[in-house]
């Protein structure tokens, strides 16, 4: 466990002042609240984000929580990092030991802002706030799609939670108008745009740039093998292309071993491999030809956003949130939902026309550099973080 220097001082050299004039009399300590089985696109998110405040003005703690096989994964990563974390070792589940706890943590460490990730962060986070005084907000990064009866149960109490927020951030568009159909206030909602460390895959876009095609096309999966993430299409989409293909499954989830059926049903045991969960994902894009997320829903997801700093070409499923990044034809390949004949052509076209891959990952890479940026994304969280504390202290 790492946690915040309690002996920082109070008083600052040159007071942090926010966008109204009001002094925030030292830096912000915000806490970062997960209850996840692994690292997958809203953990990499928040380390970005992380990397990039300014540690003088914002001071980050990840709080992790769970006893199941993956819930320290976070915590482990963000550790290895350098950074402060702590983990809270009691069940996930809602009960009055993990509020308890959780509250022990805010009060220990002073912390100003919670900042939950994820419907049972939000629900457990709001919980353990309530009349304490702490703001609370949550980025919205995606909903799970339909992913069993209790995970939409839990959705749709967390959203009743996100109602006594003091800021919702959705991570796209299409997020923020699924909140606002929700009856969420659109004063509380403000949308900030998801972004991306683009630094972090420098070497592997210049070191895809400069090779040359390979005998084999390699397929990338990265991600939650659930079913809302159209897993099930690809694996027949990939049982439908030539025997020159590859593909691999980074992640963990559910369905592993209903894919690892159907791919042995399928004869396709000696081309797929899954590889569980991935601390980073640099040697995997470096193997891959293209990355395909066949999803059901997004938000803006960030499985796509690194690939395009990374220089690897993506197809995906051709829903909003996916759109706010690709141009059919220009920044990558759009398939319909669940349509898996469709998911095999598009894999064959990038096979068979190995000019179009590289081509769509340069554009991609110029609209990330452009638009997506982590350094926006630092900028517009520290305004809201000074904001918020200087509200809440001048209630005090």
């Amino acid at each position: 466990m790492q946690q915040l220097d309690s002996t920082l001082p109070i008083a600052r050299a040159s007071p942090i002042v926010d966008r109204l004039g009001r002094v925030t009399p030292h830096p912000v300590r915000v806490a970062h609240l997960y209850s996840s089985l692994g690292v997958y696109g809203a953990e990499r998110w928040t380390l970005a984000l992380i990397a990039h405040l300014d540690p003088g003005i914002v001071h980050s703690l990840v709080l992790t929580i769970g006893t199941k096989p993956g819930a320290t994964d976070f915590h482990d990563l963000v550790m290895r990092r350098g950074l402060f974390a702590e983990h809270l070792a009691i069940p996930g589940k809602l009960n009055a030991a993990a509020i308890k706890a959780l509250r022990d943590v805010l009060k220990r460490e002073r912390i100003d802002i919670l900042h939950a990730h994820g419907f049972k962060s939000d629900i457990l986070g709001f919980l353990a706030c309530a009349r304490s005084g702490i703001p609370i907000i949550s980025t919205v990064h995606g909903w799970s799609g339909r992913e069993g009866l209790r995970i939409r149960l839990y959705e749709a109490l967390g959203r009743i939670a996100l109602r006594g927020f003091d800021r919702i951030y959705p991570v796209s568009p299409a997020l923020y108008d699924d909140l606002i159909a929700h009856g969420l206030s659109s004063e509380r909602v403000k949308l900030i745009v998801n972004a991306v460390d683009i630094r972090q895959f420098d070497a592997c876009f210049a070191q895809r740039v400069a090779r040359e095609p390979r005998a084999t096309f390699n397929v990338l999966f990265a991600g939650r093998l659930c079913k809302p993430k159209g897993v099930h299409e690809l694996i027949k989409a990939f049982a439908l292309v030539g025997n020159t293909m590859r593909l691999r499954f980074a992640g963990v989830g559910p369905e592993r071993e209903q894919l690892e059926i159907t791919s042995a049903r399928h004869g396709l045991a000696d081309r797929v491999e899954f590889v569980g969960a991935v601390d980073g994902m640099d040697k995997h894009f470096g193997w891959a030809d293209v990355l395909v997320l066949p999803s059901y829903a997004e938000g803006i997801p960030r499985i796509v956003m690194e690939c395009f700093a990374a220089g690897v070409p993506v197809i995906a499923s051709d829903i909003p949130g996916i759109r706010t990044l690709i141009d059919a034809g220009s920044t990558g390949l759009l398939v319909p939902v669940r349509d898996t004949l469709a998911l095999a052509s598009a894999l064959c076209v990038l096979a068979s026309d190995r000019a179009l891959g590289p081509r769509l990952a340069l554009a991609a890479r110029q609209l990330i550099e452009s638009q997506f940026s982590a350094e926006r994304l630092a900028a517009q969280y520290t305004e809201e973080y000074q904001w918020l504390a200087g509200s809440a202290r001048q209630m005090t």
